[in-house]
């Protein structure tokens, strides 16, 4: 039997998807209103400064079919005024008697308030809805305002005898090991991801674009570790004097703001973060090649047996 909560619940999620990589420094939030099994309007989070998940919902209808109805959203409410009204105050004035929730937002302005705002106005709430799916939605979120560091991806590729890159070249730029379709696959890690760090001589020697292009239009922020400052001023660059452990460059990024963080290379940097076991999620891309030489790729203790595809 469909539990009708949990399915309106999975709209929310599958609705909040469709800011990943867009909404930051916010969270991906859907929402639906629904009346008598039915769903009169939805709404999800595009972007920072544009209308939360819940007003786009509420503003899709006319006032008078709200009367009776309940609206699902994947996040609790938030109840401060940012660059946007809040939204729990817009659900008590809309005449919404009941509010589905998630998972509670742990940032620091909201942790429950929306909630109590609610429940003081006279609003039912279900809440812990599908919670375990919902946090994992928004991990990056729950990671950087719990834990107090960005949510850390690793990403290489390598030949199949664990090698990353020559030891020499004639040109700026990447020596491929994976094929078209590994590529693409990383323009999609990319898109979902606040920032993209690479060291410094990946950097100087790569002359990478890292960008999105080959899945969307989402442009992360480029961070260089190390060597001497980049002459583009887009680039956040972190000197190694004053950034010399792993700790250092991710609470530098905190106070930045950035949310996430894509680690692409070389392989002493990914080490790094290996070494000091700050990393949440590791992608490697195998080739079937084998070269004679060139520099070892990094090295994860008691690895998970890998995916063949």
């Amino acid at each position: 039997m469909v539990n009708i909560h949990e399915k309106f619940m999975a709209r929310c999620l599958q609705l909040a998807e469709n800011g990943k990589g867009t909404t930051y420094p916010n969270p991906m939030v859907g929402c639906v209103i629904v009346k008598d099994d039915a769903i009169l309007s939805e709404g999800w989070h595009h972007r920072s400064g544009e209308p939360h998940a819940e007003a786009q919902a509420i503003n899709n209808i006319d006032v008078n079919d709200l009367a009776g109805a309940t609206l699902y959203v994947n996040l609790e409410p938030c109840n401060h005024v940012g660059r946007t009204a809040a939204c729990a105050p817009l659900i008590v004035a809309s005449g919404i008697k009941k509010v589905v929730i998630g998972s509670l937002d742990t940032h620091h302005k909201v942790n429950g308030s929306g909630i109590e705002h609610l429940k003081k106005h006279g609003i039912a709430v279900v809440s812990d809805i599908l919670t375990q799916e919902c946090r994992t939605l928004n991990k990056r979120f729950f990671m950087f305002h719990e834990q107090h560091r960005p949510y850390v991806t690793l990403k290489w590729a390598e030949t199949k005898n664990g090698l990353v890159a020559p030891l020499s070249k004639n040109q700026l730029r990447p020596v491929w090991i994976s094929n078209e379709y590994a590529r693409q696959h990383t323009h999609v890690l990319r898109s979902k991801e606040h920032a993209i760090l690479v060291g410094h001589r990946t950097w100087e020697l790569d002359s990478p674009k890292l960008s999105a292009y080959r899945w969307d239009d989402n442009a992360p922020q480029i961070v260089v570790l190390g060597g001497e400052k980049p002459k583009r001023q887009d680039i956040i660059w972190l000197s190694s004097e004053e950034h010399n452990t792993v700790e250092q460059v991710l609470s530098k990024l905190y106070e930045l703001q950035i949310q996430s963080v894509l680690v692409e290379g070389g392989p002493e940097t990914l080490q790094r973060f290996i070494d000091a076991n700050l990393w949440d999620e590791c992608f490697v891309y195998r080739s079937q090649d084998t070269w004679h030489e060139g520099l070892a790729g990094p090295k994860i203790k008691n690895p998970l047996a890998p995916i063949e595809r």
